[in-house]
């Protein structure tokens, strides 16, 4: 009895004099335990992702293909601001006769749109397949196309089945060009009889300011015939996009137009907005037309006298 009471003391006195005994925490059960969000990592400087107005990311090449691999919807362009006529302000159409020309046409385009203008093209139907390009850009710029006949002939002088056999081949080129036909025509040298005006089925259009750019080819001239013209609201100045010179007077008279305060618009679009009228098939729109039916504009719109 003593013995075991003995060794019981032993035992005491030796777990008194050891350190604390700690035992190992049991982990708690895996529904308590959350799991830490990866580390967000930022671009390289240089790599970040622009911003739409939307808030979406768009990048470069890598990206676009990317989410097409992953299936996401691609990032649509932003449309670009539509050009506006204000039918309260004056306004002027340039119309270019003859082309299109491989060279003068685009260099004409690229006046128009360096200053968010437009113009009309009566274009001959047979020069089409030497510039299909440009006609399509001016198309598509928002220019008006119309035909100056299949090979610029007298139209004046036909009758109606020779009229229309030249009509029927403009047009075909014209759908193959630009898978549409025009509905305005200008006649060659403003020729035309009545048979023209009844029948054509089309809105024929001539000019009311004639610079004769063909007869002096020189820009300096064709500039002053406009400059000197008077008020131009609502007027339809001729011109021709097959020489050089033309070219350089357009340089010129573009800004010049603007900074007077004149719109550049179409010939539809000057019919429509500033004279309040419809383009209509079978009928004429003729220098008496454009000069002497302009509707006159508020008194702090028009423009001052040249």
């Amino acid at each position: 009895m003593m013995r075991r009471l003995f060794s019981l003391l032993l035992s005491c006195l030796l777990l008194s004099s050891c350190g604390t005994i700690v035992t190992p925490a049991k982990a708690p059960p895996e529904h308590l335990v959350s799991e830490a969000p990866p580390a967000q990592v930022l671009p390289a400087p240089g790599e970040m992702p622009e911003l739409l107005p939307d808030g979406r990311e768009t990048g470069g090449e890598d990206a676009s293909e990317t989410s097409a691999e992953e299936g996401s919807t691609p990032v649509e362009t932003l449309p670009e601001p539509q050009r506006v006529v204000d039918p309260t302000r004056p306004m002027v159409a340039l119309t270019f006769d003859d082309g299109p020309h491989a060279v003068y046409t685009d260099q004409i385009l690229d006046i128009l749109e360096e200053h968010g203008a437009v113009a009309t093209f009566f274009e001959v139907a047979r020069n089409l397949p030497k510039a299909p390009e440009a006609v399509r850009r001016a198309a598509g710029m928002g220019c008006e196309i119309g035909s100056h006949s299949y090979r610029h002939a007298n139209l004046g002088k036909m009758d109606q089945a020779a009229q229309q056999a030249d009509q029927a081949a403009a047009d075909a080129l014209f759908q193959e060009v630009l898978g549409t036909t025009p509905t305005l025509l200008r006649p060659p040298y403003g020729s035309m009889n009545k048979t023209l005006k009844t029948t054509s089925g089309r809105s024929i259009v001539t000019w009311s300011i004639d610079t004769e750019d063909w007869r002096s080819k020189d820009a300096d001239k064709v500039v002053a015939s406009v400059e000197n013209a008077g008020n131009l609201d609502g007027q339809v100045i001729l011109l021709h996009s097959i020489y050089e010179s033309t070219v350089a007077a357009t340089e010129v008279l573009v800004p010049w137009l603007l900074e007077q305060g004149y719109q550049l618009v179409t010939v539809s679009e000057l019919i429509q907005l500033r004279f309040g009228d419809q383009v209509e098939p079978n009928r004429t729109y003729n220098y008496d037309y454009f000069r002497f039916q302009v509707p006159p504009l508020p008194a702090e719109t028009a423009p001052a006298a040249a």
